[in-house]
């Protein structure tokens, strides 16, 4: 079953890069290498050094500046037989808008050719968008010296965080290129035994390109894939944890815990008119202020806010004047019991109106204390628009999936790692994950843990922005083979009516 859906991944496609410093482009063993990457049937090459010979029905350029029709991925489609190579590249546009519109139509013209050749500019590693060579899996270096193919990788601090293929037959000298040296050392390379020239025999570098793409997609999920000699051992190490507590006894002490079962614990909070909490001597006052003024109330609390509650809570429980509670971390002793109740100077109205769906959304996480830090904002604040919700929690909580559905994975600057969950009508996606626990294109089952929190992408704090969309073939945005368009999450909720996860 895992092989299965290890080659249904693989078969949805990869960009590759390749790069020749200081070399001419071997346009012919390039076309061979993209041939065998997709198993002899048609190949796509993306030519960014305008050295190739063109052949396509328009230019690279165009893919920057226009959405391509349905008319033209059909003469695509035609073409594809004798493969295709987008030239006539125009000057650089780093704006998001045109790579968006590169990668709409990268998307598109994967689904008639899954596995794709950029070909990089070897003048100037900084000359193509960094966001480009951020969505290609692999890039591969070949060059008739060595030093030039190093050189190019020591000034490209993009290319040496990517999984570098180095075809050179000597590896890059660590005293005169130390970054490019440790960036080759830490990529597949190693995992190239034969090291011929690329014109020589593109056919087998493409067998091992395939197997490097397919180890890449297993890597994004730790949790599959168990060794076989973990499997043929696991009696063994069953048998052991199973002796431990018997021969090594240790007493337990109570800490707050990601894998504890949440949803009782936050109903008892959230249900009861206030609720009793315990401080451990790390947890800050004001994070459970904030956790407390939303649960009560459905709102986001501002520092004015969070500052009035504070005191009016410590002051009710007997600690005013303690110190602790004026101090910038405001963290209680361990062991210091705190009554927090709904604040008796904000409306109920919120509360009233989207106090369910605010449950829902903060129920997701195993997080007893997540709570919403900003809401969806289409019109935006300041010209800065906001197209779901945040919600903050402890770095590395897991995050549930509500319902049952497929998931589909990404990685992009802004969202960082994202995972979405796809069914009929509807799409959910969590973005700034730390680990993804599935692979793209698995089935979920409710309940089961996807993700966990982090700090990836543009972010402040450890927190999962939450993008809900009704599934639409006109909508401009893009999961997996899925478009859609956003909604709020509010709307969203009260639109499907779901049920606590």
């Amino acid at each position: 079953m895992q092989r299965q859906v290890l080659d249904y991944l693989y078969a949805q496609g990869e960009l590759v890069m390749a790069v020749f410093p200081g070399s001419r482009i071997p346009q012919e063993a390039l076309e061979k290498f993209a041939l065998a990457m997709n198993a002899g049937a048609c190949f796509v090459v993306f030519d960014f050094t305008r050295t190739m010979k063109e052949k396509a029905p328009f230019t690279l350029a165009d893919l920057f500046t226009r959405t391509l029709t349905k008319a033209e991925l059909q003469e695509i489609d035609a073409g594809k037989q004798d493969g295709l190579v987008f030239g006539g590249f125009a000057t650089a546009d780093s704006s998001e808008e045109s790579f968006r519109k590169f990668y709409r139509n990268l998307e598109s013209i994967k689904k008639i050719v899954p596995h794709t050749i950029c070909v990089m500019p070897a003048d100037d590693p900084t000359a193509l968008d960094k966001n480009i060579v951020e969505i290609s899996k692999l890039v591969m270096v070949s060059a008739d010296n060595v030093n030039d193919a190093a050189a190019f990788i020591e000034d490209s601090p993009t290319l040496q965080k990517k999984n570098i293929l180095w075809l050179p037959a000597k590896f890059p000298d660590k005293k005169r290129f130390p970054r490019a040296a440790k960036a080759v050392k830490r990529s597949c390379s190693k995992y190239v035994a034969d090291r011929s020239k690329f014109e020589e025999k593109p056919e087998a570098l493409a067998e091992s390109v395939k197997l490097i793409l397919k180890e890449g997609i297993l890597r994004k999920n730790p949790m599959e894939g168990l060794s076989k000699l973990f499997r043929n051992l696991f009696p063994v190490f069953l048998l052991i944890a199973l002796l431990t507590p018997f021969i090594y006894p240790t007493s337990i002490q109570s800490s707050h815990s990601n894998m504890r079962d949440r949803i009782p614990e936050r109903n008892k909070l959230s249900v009861a008119p206030s609720f009793d909490y315990t401080f451990d001597g790390k947890e800050n006052l004001r994070r459970i202020a904030r956790y407390a003024i939303g649960r009560f109330n459905a709102v986001i609390s501002d520092d004015k806010m969070v500052r009035q509650y504070i005191e009016e809570t410590v002051s009710e429980n007997g600690y005013k004047g303690q110190g602790w509670e004026t101090n910038a971390l405001a963290v209680p002793p361990q062991g210091t019991v705190i009554k927090f109740s709904r604040p008796s100077n904000l409306p109920h109205a919120a509360a009233d109106s989207l106090g369910a769906a605010w449950k829902y959304w903060t129920s997701i996480l195993s997080d007893s204390v997540a709570y919403i830090t900003e809401y969806y904002n289409e019109k935006g604040i300041g010209g800065r628009k906001h197209n779901g919700i945040d919600l903050a929690s402890r770095q590395g909580a897991r995050i549930l999936a509500p319902f049952s559905a497929k998931a589909y994975t990404s990685k992009n600057e802004r969202g960082g790692v994202m995972i979405g969950l796809v069914r009929e009508k509807d799409v959910l996606i969590f973005m700034h994950c730390d680990q993804l626990l599935y692979l793209d294109g698995q089935e979920v089952m409710q309940g089961d843990p996807i993700a966990t929190v982090g700090m990836t992408g543009h972010t402040t704090g450890p927190h999962a922005h939450i993008v809900t969309g009704i599934i639409d073939k006109r909508g401009t945005n893009r999961i997996g083979n899925v478009s859609y368009k956003v909604i709020d999450p509010m709307a969203w909720y009260y639109k499907f009516k779901p049920n606590m996860p």
